[in-house]
């Protein structure tokens, strides 16, 4: 049995031709409705029959009918191109609408500010695609994990995957009116650190790069200072009175248009990408629509940032 069904998968092709004759019992009409020759149809026939060793089909010049192995094999192949059939229709269903399960890796703060305020916006658009988000404070192995698209911030790495850039936005040295006027004497960057409480994670090196107008100095942004890998968390702190400290201008943005904080020192220039987005993703090639239509939806969250 193993063998014949070996030998029937060479022949696959011949399988809607012998349909055809057995339900039209005829294979003029069979090469009619395939849009084939008559010739092609007999031909087609006789390989099922010499591959299977089975008579399928008696016929004469005026009649065909079907042998009780010809009616088995009817059966069996119906079945065959029906699921033919349906794998066609869902194979076009996802080709025509992005459907299935898309693996996304962010930092929290990406998550929280611009993901999770627009993401039933996104679920009306695409119904039938589900993210399953991981939040991370570092980079992911994507391959390991399995992930479509990660998130990444700073200065991209070398890396084989396929890189994508969402936003290039800069740092910005912010604090609140009130505490900028509680302060008798103005912070300058001799001062500064003075007055940064906490600061983020990356940030917080004994030699932090800044530019002053043309001149390149550092500032200590890890002795006596707390630090925390969530930028948010930061401008929370920054809000009931914190300090001064860094932040990316994607979360500074809305605080600085309502006046919540303020820009300070815009003259001392952090020498840092901390403030580019990108998304990584493995492959170009083949790529599903339903990780295609992820992609341009972050994209749009981030140009939304400049809006």
């Amino acid at each position: 049995m193993k063998t014949i069904y070996s030998n029937l998968q060479r022949n696959l092709s011949d399988i809607p031709a012998f349909v055809q004759v057995v339900e039209t019992k005829s294979m003029s009409l069979a090469a009619i409705q395939l849009g084939v020759s008559k010739s092609t149809i007999s031909k087609s026939i006789t390989r099922l029959e010499e591959t299977l060793k089975l008579r399928l089909l008696e016929r004469n010049s005026r009649n065909i009918w079907v042998t009780a192995e010809g009616q088995t094999l009817y059966r069996h192949a119906c079945q065959i191109l029906q699921l033919v059939n349906e794998t066609d229709s869902a194979i076009t269903g996802l080709q025509s609408e992005p459907t299935g399960r898309v693996r996304v890796a962010m930092p929290m703060a990406f998550c929280r500010e611009l993901l999770a305020p627009n993401l039933s916006t996104f679920q009306k658009a695409y119904p039938k695609i589900q993210l399953d988000i991981m939040m991370n404070g570092h980079s992911l192995d994507i391959f390991h994990y399995e992930i479509d698209i990660a998130v990444i911030v700073g200065e991209l790495e070398n890396s084989e995957l396929i890189a994508m850039p969402l936003y290039s936005g800069t740092l910005k040295w912010v604090t609140t009116p009130t505490y900028l006027a509680q302060q008798d004497t103005p912070i300058t960057l001799d001062t500064l650190t003075n007055h940064i409480r906490l600061c983020e994670t990356r940030y917080g090196i004994d030699r932090f790069p800044v530019h002053q107008n043309t001149q390149r100095s550092h500032l200590d942004l890890q002795t006596n200072i707390s630090h925390c890998n969530d930028p948010l968390t930061v401008r929370e702190a920054l809000l009931t009175g914190g300090g001064v400290s860094l932040l990316p201008e994607q979360y500074c943005l809305k605080h600085l248009q309502t006046g919540q904080l303020v820009e300070i020192l815009q003259d001392i220039q952090p020498e840092t990408g901390a403030a580019k987005l990108t998304a990584l993703y493995p492959s170009r090639k083949n790529r599903s629509q339903r990780v295609d239509v992820v992609l341009k939806f972050l994209k749009e969250l981030c140009q939304s940032l400049g809006a």
